[in-house]
């Protein structure tokens, strides 16, 4: 019964509305499109859950990294291994499962690889985000076997006004003494299209409330502590576009270079540990109008191209003398094409496509997660798998989506996916995997005001050569990892229900699903400690031949799982003024993933959170507050001899304030916002690094956004 009360709690402003008529005429608005969706479903006619985050939403909510910004969205979480080294969590699931693209192509990084890996995409100056909760695997493979976070910066620019145009942005937060500053401009003709942006971000370690930690070796707790060390982090970025109209289309080209250098707190803060990550990107895109054929519509190009790289480096003392040395680098070149046929029969409508991603992927250095280094309790090499020094990986597939206009107030929709997942490596046998993955979905209009969808997914997803092959010891996030090689195709099964209220004064969605997993791969300890290169303890005295570090050695394994939940988020236009509306906003979620093999619960499942809000608007003065409560987390994983620490809850007091300001024709905004107010010390559960980097303390941010 206690499940059930915040969900019921959450629903009162939905059942209020039932039992109410709109003291005005329903006035149905244009929905937002969803531009992740290849036939541009209207978001009221989805029957995936679907966020999009943009204006005024996202530069309240822009912050130093895609995951933390979209942190406060029911279903979205974050990893937050600092305040750089960040992904998404959407329903409990990350890295492997959770796909982050960039107007749609692959990113080409190694951020699912590691918690430490961060994302070479900067929230400063993108347009919009989109996140598709659930299996979107049709469009991007197994990889999105969990969801899809679609990043839009709007860097092949179309439909731009003739003249030149811009924005700039530049803001400070007081708990890291951080800056950053951003522009884009804007040229347009008649034809032609151009944007250049750019942009700088530098920060300091960031302020907490007092902590404590526990020491690695020891076992003591040391501290307290009012400061995360080694959490700075500075990065930049350069990138330009254009576009050319056609008379039935366009075709448009972008490039940019993201650089950003970034401490790893943490046990190694000690050491200085960096992470210094660099990537070229280029875009290609065209998309041609085809009116002279009785059945395609459209045919959109869309290519993609990265050259992405990283070290991880520290300080590091050998016969009394301390240097500073670099443990790994981290390269990934990689190639993303897709070509999609939009076509129409009739009330049927859809599209059919081919989709290719080629990669080169290598790790250099001495400490390769790789590297076949395990040794015996004799320090002979008996590496548990082959060491690989490199991977050729290619990814070919078919996918088709169709949907049918049942009747005016019923849409149906299904699609289907073939894979074939081909790796060469230098090390060891190649690997072949072929994948498939289908859906079917109906959206129905209950009335005007009330829309009910639903969809049924199944997917695959192949392991990754991390959890396959893994032999080798991690720096940053300590521990030793260790891959199998047997491991099977995972597949899922979901389903989900949502019931959306599309107008009125209170509107907004509760979405529920339940998803099942056979060969569910997720890191166990074995409670064994070796170090970085492979070394088990000495069994005299339990200690490091060496003097080396001990890790925590943890082992891909698989078993059958289970994960279900809910979010709800609801808006309420609750006082309608001359000059001045109030809206009342609130929201929640929670999830719960199980280990159906072992039984009991999952690791670092996020907790459930609720959350309320309001908002003032004006004509020029806008202000508000959030309070958001995540609870207690004690679902825990609970093995024989150890199991997973418990969170408590804690409470985040957020208030935001923005002025409008007009400087002849332009308009710009000054803003200011308060994060933590009540300085409450906070602990992510679904972190790895909880207890050494606790959320910030109370900052405060103010900003300037000048659009010309």
């Amino acid at each position: 019964m206690k499940s059930l009360k915040l969900p019921l709690l959450l629903l009162l402003p939905f059942a209020f509305a039932l039992g109410q008529k709109d003291k005005q005429a329903a006035e149905q608005l244009d929905a937002l499109v969803v531009e992740s969706s290849p036939l541009d479903t209207k978001i009221n006619e989805t029957t995936q859950s679907v966020g999009i985050l943009t204006g005024d939403e996202l530069d309240r909510a822009r912050s130093k990294t895609i995951a933390e910004t979209l942190s406060d969205l029911p279903g979205v979480n974050q990893t937050q291994f600092g305040p750089s080294a960040n992904r998404p969590i959407i329903r409990g699931q990350d890295k492997f499962r959770i796909k982050v693209v960039q107007n749609g192509s692959d990113s080409f990084d190694v951020s699912g690889q590691s918690e430490d890996h961060a994302v070479p995409i900067d929230p400063l100056l993108v347009d919009r985000i989109e996140i598709l909760r659930g299996s979107s695997a049709l469009l991007h493979g197994g990889s999105a076997i969990g969801g899809v976070v679609n990043v839009i910066d709007r860097s092949i620019p179309i439909d731009i006004p003739s003249g030149i145009s811009g924005s700039l942005l530049s803001s400070y937060s007081s708990v890291d003494d951080g800056f950053n500053s951003g522009i884009t401009a804007f040229a347009g003709s008649d034809n032609f299209n151009f944007q250049i942006n750019g942009f700088i971000r530098d920060f300091n370690d960031y302020e907490t409330p007092s902590f404590y930690k526990e020491d690695h070796h020891s076992g003591d707790l040391e501290g307290p502590f009012n400061l995360v060390k080694n959490s700075h982090g500075e990065s930049q970025s350069i990138g330009f576009g254009g576009s050319y109209k056609l008379d039935s289309g366009y075709t448009g080209f972008s490039f940019s270079n993201y650089e950003n250098d970034y401490g790893v707190p943490g046990e190694h803060a000690e050491s200085d540990t960096l992470i210094e990550m660099e990537r070229d990107r280029f875009e290609f895109r065209s998309e041609i109008e085809i009116t002279d054929s009785e059945w395609l519509r459209a045919v959109e190009l869309n290519l993609g191209y990265a050259d992405y790289k990283h070290s991880e480096s520290g300080y590091e003392t050998e016969d009394n003398v301390t240097e500073w040395h670099t443990h790994s680098t981290y390269f990934k070149e990689g190639f993303d094409a897709k070509i999609a046929f939009d076509h129409e029969f009739g009330v049927l409508r859809g599209v059919f496509g081919i989709h290719g991603v080629f990669d080169e992927f290598k790790i250099e250095g001495e400490e390769s997660i790789l590297g076949g280094l395990s040794k015996d309790d004799n320090n002979n090499s008996v590496p548990q798998n082959d060491a690989i020094s490199s991977e050729d990986s290619t990814r070919i597939a078919l996918f088709l989506i169709e949907q049918y206009a049942l009747s005016d107030q019923t849409i149906l929709n299904g699609g289907i996916r073939w894979e074939s997942f081909a790796r060469d490596y230098e090390g060891t046998g190649d690997r072949d995997d072929s994948l498939f993955s289908a859906s079917g979905g109906a959206s129905h209009d209950l009335n005007e005001i009330w829309n009910i969808s639903g969809n049924l997914s199944y997917s695959e997803r192949a392991p990754d050569t991390a959890e396959l092959y893994s032999d080798g010891g991690h720096h940053a996030t300590e521990s030793y990892d260790v891959g199998t090689s047997t491991l099977g195709t995972e597949s899922a099964v979901g389903i989900e229900v949502i019931l959306r209220k599309k107008i009125g004064n209170i509107t907004g969605q509760f979405s529920a699903f339940h998803t099942e997993y056979k060969n569910y791969i997720f890191l166990e300890d074995t409670e064994q400690i070796r170090d970085a290169t492979g070394h088990l303890p000495n069994r005299a005295d339990n200690e490091f031949s060496s003097g080396a570090e001990g890790l925590e050695e943890k082992k891909y394994e698989s078993a059958d799982a289970e994960f279900q939940g809910f979010e709800v988020e609801i808006d309420w236009l609750a006082m309608e003024n001359p000059g001045w509306d109030l809206l009342l906003s609130a929201y929640g979620d929670m999830v719960r993933g199980k280990n159906k093999t072992e039984g009991g619960n999952l690791p670092r499942i996020p907790a459930a959170r609720i959350g309320f809000g309001f908002e003032v608007q004006q004509e020029k003065l806008d202000f508000g507050m959030k309070f958001i409560r995540s609870l207690k987390q004690d679902k825990v994983a609970v093995h024989e001899d150890h199991s997973e620490e418990a969170t408590d809850a804690y409470s985040i007091l957020s208030a935001f304030a923005s002025y409008d300001i007009n400087i002849g024709d332009n308009v710009g905004t000054l803003f200011l916002r308060g994060n933590n107010l009540t300085d409450e010390l906070a602990f992510n559960h679904a972190s790895v690094l909880k207890n050494h980097a606790p959320s910030a303390g109370r900052s405060v941010e103010v900003g300037l956004k000048f659009d010309f």
